[in-house]
């Protein structure tokens, strides 16, 4: 089995890739790689359909290569990171997969910082994907005291949006409810699929809503479900048994 990392850039193994600032108009997918399978590609190319800036027959493309990449080259679980866009005024893309490693907060659970750097709205329908342009997450990761495994993002009119990494899972009045991403916010691959599987409502929440959660969770195509235990500055929560079985979902479904 090669050593991780490895690199693909347009199809072609490399030594090493650009930074994601030398790539223009870049869209990002980060995926987990599960026995030399990628789960849920079939959800991260229909976000990145939702662009209107990446077409089918390149996906198709995209796709071949992933399969045969992560076939041959993965351990048993691995991070795939996707990046598509334009360099030199051509179109491009490339695939880093590396060692899975352990999340922050996977075990014990997370400790969530309340950020104050605030998201835009975006002027017409959000497609829900994700940037390379990361200026404003990376200003709120800044933010973070020791401790704080991740920073949770409102958009400018103080509704609850999301994690630096994470969608947000809510347990409220014994009913699973996620922050309405129609203005601004990442739609996770992971959000999607849950949806498709357990009643999950998309509503707008406030800070002080989020107080009155019975269980709390972030979710990615990653790490799938991970309890937040700490909402810093305003409470704290023991594992939850929803949370749990959303855990037990995955694993008997995905990995």
């Amino acid at each position: 089995m090669p050593k991780l990392p490895l690199f693909l850039q347009n199809g072609i193994p490399v030594a090493a890739l650009p930074p994601d600032d030398a790539i223009r108009d870049g869209l990002l997918e980060t995926m987990r790689c599960q026995g030399g399978a990628l789960p849920l590609w079939p959800l991260h190319r229909e976000r990145l359909m939702r662009s209107g800036s990446v077409g089918e027959g390149e996906l198709e493309v995209i796709g071949l290569h992933l399969q045969r990449f992560v076939a041959s080259a993965s351990p048993a679980a691995a991070r795939v990171r996707l990046r598509i866009g334009r360099q030199q005024g051509q179109r491009y893309w490339d695939v880093a997969l590396g060692a899975l490693g352990q999340g922050p907060g996977s075990q014990r659970g997370v400790r969530l910082f309340p950020c104050r750097e605030r998201l835009p709205l975006v002027e017409s329908a959000n497609p829900g994907c994700k940037s390379l342009l990361r200026a404003g997450y990376n200003r709120a990761g800044e933010e973070l005291p020791p401790g704080a495994d991740d920073g949770l993002i409102l958009d400018v009119e103080g509704r609850v949006i999301e994690s630096l990494r994470c969608n947000l899972l809510v347990l409220l009045d014994g009913r699973w409810v996620t922050p309405y991403l129609g203005r601004c916010g990442v739609r996770g691959v992971m959000r999607d699929w849950l949806g498709r599987r357990i009643p999950l409502e998309e509503v707008d929440i406030g800070l002080s809503r989020l107080e009155d959660a019975q269980e709390l969770a972030l979710c990615n195509s990653v790490r799938g479900v991970l309890p937040v235990r700490e909402l810093i500055g305003h409470r704290q929560w023991l594992p939850g048994g929803e949370i749990r079985r959303l855990q037990r979902l995955i694993a008997k479904e995905l990995w």
